[in-house]
């Protein structure tokens, strides 16, 4: 039963393959079988000169032989005229030997005529099923070649999606890896500041305790009560 599977499974894989090359090579097959139907038909059309030139030369038989049987009709009138009734009879059995000649002759010419009529009517309808393949087959082209084309634009457009796509995810990692390198170097400074005491002076001068910077105005105020006690 397992067996049976396997290789039912197998053949319908083959099935599959043999499908898929088709289907990928179809108008190449489409192609050269059109050519086997033009060869096929040119040999036809081979054969078809071949059987009238032999009918013609059964025709012309039938009308040698008639012409024959003619002179000889002739002779055994002349051979009755004359008493020679031997002769005539002599002459009468060749007429009939004719005759049976002339009807073989005949039907080989009657059995030419309706092959060649069979050949043309077939020759014809083949002719006509290639040109109507031969257009078909322009549009399938066409109809190909404009699928191939969009599936390309299709793709490509696929593709710088894609890479866009990578494009933004690459520049979000770069923005994370800066970040988190902006925030180790802050991190960096305020434990540099603790080392050195100057995070806690900081801390101190914006508690208002100890040295004091000197402002602008602090300054401004020193020299007015300067220039009052100068007058």
């Amino acid at each position: 039963m397992l067996l049976r599977k396997m290789f039912t499974a197998l053949r319908g894989k083959a099935t599959e393959t043999g499908e898929a090359i088709v289907d990928s090579q179809g108008i190449r097959i489409m192609e050269q079988e059109l050519r086997d139907a033009k060869a096929a038909m040119n040999q036809a059309n081979e054969e078809l000169t071949t059987i009238m030139a032999r009918r013609n030369l059964a025709a012309k038989e039938v009308d040698t032989l008639s012409d024959k049987m003619a002179e000889y009709e002739k002779s055994a009138m002349a051979a009755l005229e004359k008493g020679e009734q031997s002769l005539a009879e002599e002459v009468a059995g060749e007429i009939a030997r004719l005759e049976g000649e002339r009807e073989v002759a005949q039907a080989n010419v009657t059995q030419y005529d309706g092959t060649i009529d069979a050949l043309k009517s077939s020759i014809a309808k083949s002719k006509g099923e290639i040109r109507r393949v031969e257009q078909q087959m322009s549009h399938v082209k066409a109809t190909e070649a404009a699928q191939k084309a969009q599936a390309a634009v299709a793709s490509q457009h696929a593709g710088q999606n894609a890479s866009m796509n990578s494009a933004v995810a690459s520049l979000e990692r770069i923005k994370e890896r800066q970040a988190l390198q902006a925030e180790k170097l802050k991190i960096g400074e305020s434990m540099q500041a603790q080392d050195s005491g100057a995070d806690l002076e900081a801390r101190l001068a914006q508690a208002g305790i100890g040295k004091q910077q000197t402002s602008g105005s602090d300054v401004l105020a020193r020299l007015k009560a300067k220039q009052n006690a100068g007058n």
